[in-house]
């Protein structure tokens, strides 16, 4: 126990002066721009955010591959590595050339969607929502879109996820158990964080139960904001790439399947008298304001 500490101290550290390093050589400058026309897809986690990336991954103009969190954590070239099945080294030569991290972007993801025959590059991170502001910033000509789901359903879902996590420069399963309490904090702070710019002209709010109810017509408004023609092809799960990165659907085995809705009002089954009742007390107000629910009365049906 006394040497896991230990471990852990070490590699905050580490992460520390490395962050550090960044910042001295102007890693996150805020005058730094692209003009890719990107699409950046973010939301608290699980709210659906890996099945419509896997629609957005089948349009024949649009490549969206492993998860980055490149903008909403400190970027870590390692993680990067790990999901994407790419040499560290080869990773720490394109920072050098690049030299800020919206430069780093444009490249990587560009030469990504060259690989697969596309014109166009969507990076989809749940926790993209916690910099929406620099995204936008540094990248002039990019769209965002929000994913919002019922925060009850969000919570149930997050109590025991992930099922893996990267640990040693390894991707290992872990057993996890996150509180009512810590599920209704991540759920309110990161879809505030993204209503913040909910009237901003290059963001697009998406529901994941009007997904799920209309997946087509969401798609199709989807694609006008984007300035793209609704392919069909985005509703086929036999399109989905087989052979892909080992991020590409960690923690989401079953994301490239046909879109089902049985995990709508899930939390009918799974939250408990009380457990309903904290989320009302932490979280409830959001919940009524996006209009999930007119009053707290849910929590004794």
């Amino acid at each position: 126990m006394a040497q896991n500490r230990f471990q852990r101290t070490v590699r905050r550290l580490r992460e520390r002066f490395a962050q550090r390093r960044l910042r001295a050589r102007g890693w996150y400058d805020p005058a730094a721009r692209s003009d890719a026309e990107g699409i950046i897809v973010g939301g608290c986690g699980r709210s659906g955010t890996t099945v419509f990336k896997e629609m957005l991954n089948r349009h024949p103009r649009i490549a969206c591959g492993p998860e980055t969190s490149m903008f909403g954590l400190p970027f870590d070239p390692r993680r990067i590595s790990i999901y994407w099945n790419i040499p560290l080294e080869q990773l720490t030569a394109l920072m050098d050339e690049c030299g800020h991290l919206p430069g780093f972007a444009e490249r990587f993801y560009g030469d990504f969607a060259r690989r697969e025959g596309k014109a166009r590059w969507a990076d989809k991170t749940p926790n993209n929502v916690r910099a929406v502001g620099r995204i936008l910033t540094w990248f002039p000509r990019a769209k965002f879109i929000h994913m919002i789901r019922d925060g009850r359903d969000v919570v149930c879902s997050l109590r025991n996820h992930p099922k893996e996590r990267i640990r040693g420069g390894r991707i290992v399963p872990v057993k996890t158990v996150n509180t009512i309490e810590f599920c209704c904090r991540r759920w309110v702070q990161d879809t505030s964080a993204g209503l913040a710019y909910a009237n901003h002209p290059r963001c697009f709010e998406l529901r994941y139960e009007h997904l799920i109810a209309d997946p087509e017509g969401v798609l199709r408004r989807v694609c006008a904001f984007l300035g793209e023609d609704y392919d069909p092809a985005m509703l086929d799960p036999s399109r989905t790439k087989q052979d892909v990165p080992t991020g590409q659907v960690l923690n989401n085995p079953g994301a490239s399947s046909a879109i089902v809705g049985r995990s709508i009002g899930r939390w009918r089954r799974d939250l408990t008298p009380d457990e309903r009742a904290e989320f009302v007390d932490r979280a409830g107000e959001l919940l009524v304001a996006l209009g999930y629910v007119e009053d707290h009365g849910w929590v004794n049906q």
